[in-house]
């Protein structure tokens, strides 16, 4: 009798595990390589991406010439998000903290781009593209950030904001 309690239980707990999410080692969807249509490292994504098993991006209506948003869930979740917003002419990275405060601060890459310990940012100047304004403001956040959010933030700003920066057309 008791090898068929423990045959039972076994059988009732196999469809259980098979079912579950993530085992830590990775993600259960593909990762991408980009944010909503703009490329980005897709090795860091995988890093910032939540463990979960499926993958969905949202950019709601507005357009990249009207400051859009990207929200990347799993399974429903927000996980990382990338913001721009357009501002008039002269705004400048340091602006971009006046209302915003954030632990960690740092600017990296000559004062190019800002970090924190969930985020980085950059302010682009892209006259002539949008009726909103003439200098853009990108920022991705890592919702569940972790000590290692930073670093792989730093890692992806380069690439990502030199691809953002050619898809919405600046050419300063």
């Amino acid at each position: 009798m008791p090898l068929k309690r423990l045959l039972s239980a076994i059988l009732v707990a196999l469809p259980l595990t098979a079912c579950g999410t993530s085992d830590g080692e990775g993600l259960s969807y593909p990762a991408p390589d980009n944010i909503c249509g703009i490329p980005a490292n897709k090795e860091v994504l995988e890093s910032l991406l939540d463990d979960g098993d499926k993958l969905e991006q949202d950019t709601g209506h507005f357009t990249l010439k009207e400051g859009q948003f990207c929200h990347m869930y799993v399974d429903g979740n927000d996980s990382v998000v990338s913001d721009s917003r357009w501002h008039e002419s002269g705004y400048e990275l340091r602006d971009h903290f006046l209302t915003y405060e954030v632990k960690n601060l740092r600017y990296i890459k000559g004062g190019k781009y800002a970090s924190w310990h969930f985020g980085v940012a950059m302010v682009i100047p892209c006259p002539g593209v949008s009726g909103k304004g003439d200098v853009l403001s990108v920022e991705v956040n890592d919702i569940h950030w972790n000590d290692k959010s930073q670093a792989l933030l730093e890692k992806l700003a380069p690439s990502y904001f030199d691809a953002y920066k050619k898809k919405i057309g600046c050419h300063s």
